[in-house]
């Protein structure tokens, strides 16, 4: 990809290309991206509010936050996948396929799950570039010995410790999970 330098007007022509939503959550406010074809981004950078393109992606993304954080997990918003790798959309639909509100799996276990029993490292590298935090729950991989592991999402470690209590999980002072079969 070639970058130029962009003066102020192309800036804020580009802005207009994506709808924008500001969300409050119990994590604080996050904003939602979206394209014409689904949301590209959830992050907790402040945005230039803009409902101009894709508003019902905006608005299925608003109503997802609002019912996950009341404890039920509704059909995800449509996704825009954009330019990502082929090994970076398996591990995250199959993150999102299998491992549902309440549950949680290691890096291993989930590298397993996609047949390639050697790619943990691979795995949490792909995890940490997920662009839609919380929707792709990211948050529930944790490190085998139980250890929550890191989190680049929203608030970083402490937003996964927060949401994986919130999914009735039992965390340690030292980020372990406890009384986990």
């Amino acid at each position: 990809m070639i970058w130029k330098k962009m003066k102020k007007n192309d800036f804020m022509s580009e802005i207009y290309n994506y709808g924008i939503r500001k969300i409050d959550t119990p994590l604080g406010i996050i904003y939602a991206i979206s394209s014409e074809k689904g949301i590209i981004k959830i992050t907790s950078k402040k945005q230039i509010g803009n409902d101009s393109i894709g508003k019902s992606h905006l608005d299925k993304t608003e109503k997802w936050f609002d019912l996950y954080f009341n404890g039920e997990e509704i059909e995800r918003p449509p996704l825009d996948y954009q330019e990502m790798t082929v090994f970076r959309k398996k591990v995250l639909n199959k993150l999102m396929e299998e491992i549902t509100f309440g549950k949680i799996i290691s890096y291993g276990e989930l590298a397993n799950l996609l047949k390639n029993e050697r790619a943990s490292r691979a795995v949490g590298t792909a995890l940490g570039k997920n662009p839609w935090s919380i929707i792709v729950p990211c948050h529930r991989v944790v490190n085998s010995n139980k250890k929550i592991g890191n989190y680049s999402g929203i608030k970083n470690n402490i937003g996964k410790k927060f949401l994986l209590t919130h999914e009735g999980f039992n965390i340690s002072e030292n980020m372990m999970l406890i009384d986990i079969p």
